[in-house]
């Protein structure tokens, strides 16, 4: 099977996330003497492991009233499908996700094992989709503390994120490859100009980054607005296009509705679902905005979401789910 075109032509300061991907499809065609359809179903399964991991941690953690739902919208919910159903790097994303979910609720394993799972699910993300690694770990962390402390969910996010600021600022000053700020113009530089020498068919003006403080801060009320709405009808140029504005339409109406539901029957949410949620969020909020920031193509924007998506889902579930559990709903 041939790989080379996954080698992309210029590399950066943090590493090339094509190569884990290359060399799992190496091993893979030695086991499979080099059958796409093995290497593809092989992809397809990791996604599945992921999802089910995903699934039985928060069936764990949160004793769900409706787990079917649960299953069955992780599994089938069609962007995720989509994007899960191939030899790409989202199986690889959602198997991790599914790891380090599952290594924080299941107990019963040697703690060896659930060491060893969290670090090498780890590594995976870092590896294979640096912006999610700095995205979701923040996010994660926050959870724990809050988990593990009085500590009440905002206050330490808000703690996490000056904190991210303040290290963003000082990594700014550097003259080197590790500046963020120089890195993130150059990533949105590069999708820029492949989206013209490509001529996509879906690419949008995004507002240009270049590397300092202020125009990170400019750019990011745009770029929230990319991440969370797009594509917008005037984005729409056929009928795949059409399904992620319907998929935006629906999932925020439905978290809309829930919302309302839970203030209106003054449901109380306990400690640890609010924990869930408010650092969900805090992952998708961060996710979107650094995507709508850099991301130029409606088709790569609503792939770059994917992982955003999933946990959106999971904020939807665990709203639902009190909505559910309320005497009185």
């Amino acid at each position: 099977m041939e790989m080379n075109n996954w080698d992309t032509s210029y590399k950066n300061s943090l590493m090339n996330e094509s190569r884990l991907l290359i060399k799992i499809n190496a091993i893979l065609n030695i086991i499979g003497l080099k059958n796409y359809f093995f290497n593809s179903i092989s992809f397809i399964l990791m996604a599945f492991v992921g999802e089910f991991l995903i699934f039985k941690s928060l069936i764990v953690k949160f004793k769900f009233k409706n787990p079917k739902i649960l299953f069955w919208s992780l599994l089938l919910f069609p962007s995720i499908f989509l994007w899960s159903s191939g030899i790409l790097k989202e199986p690889l994303i959602i198997l991790s996700f599914g790891l380090i979910l599952n290594s924080l609720t299941v107990r019963r394993r040697a703690k060896w094992i659930i060491i060893s799972s969290f670090i090498i699910a780890s590594l995976i993300i870092f590896k294979v989709k640096f912006y999610i690694f700095i995205c979701f770990f923040p996010a994660l962390i926050s959870y724990i503390i809050s988990e593990k402390t009085k500590f009440k969910a905002l206050r330490i996010i808000f703690t996490v994120c000056a904190i991210i600021a303040v290290i963003i600022f000082a990594m700014g000053k550097m003259n080197n490859s590790f500046n963020p700020l120089k890195i993130l113009s150059q990533k949105q530089n590069d999708f820029i100009t492949l989206s013209e020498l490509f001529d996509t068919g879906s690419a949008f003006k995004i507002i240009p980054i270049e590397p300092n403080i202020n125009s990170l801060i400019k750019a990011i009320p745009m770029g929230a607005i990319n991440g969370f709405f797009r594509p917008f009808p005037n984005n729409i140029n056929n009928l795949l296009q059409l399904f992620p504005m319907i998929e935006n339409m629906l999932l925020y109406l439905m978290i809309l509705y829930l919302f309302f539901k839970i203030l209106f029957l003054k449901i109380k949410i306990k400690k640890d679902v609010k924990n869930a949620l408010w650092n969900s969020l805090f992952f998708i909020i961060m996710l979107f905005t650094l995507t709508g920031v850099s991301t130029p193509v409606i088709g790569a924007l609503v792939r770059y979401k994917v992982p955003g998506l999933l946990f959106l889902i999971i904020v939807i579930n665990l709203m639902y789910d009190q909505f559910k559990k309320h005497p009185t709903k």
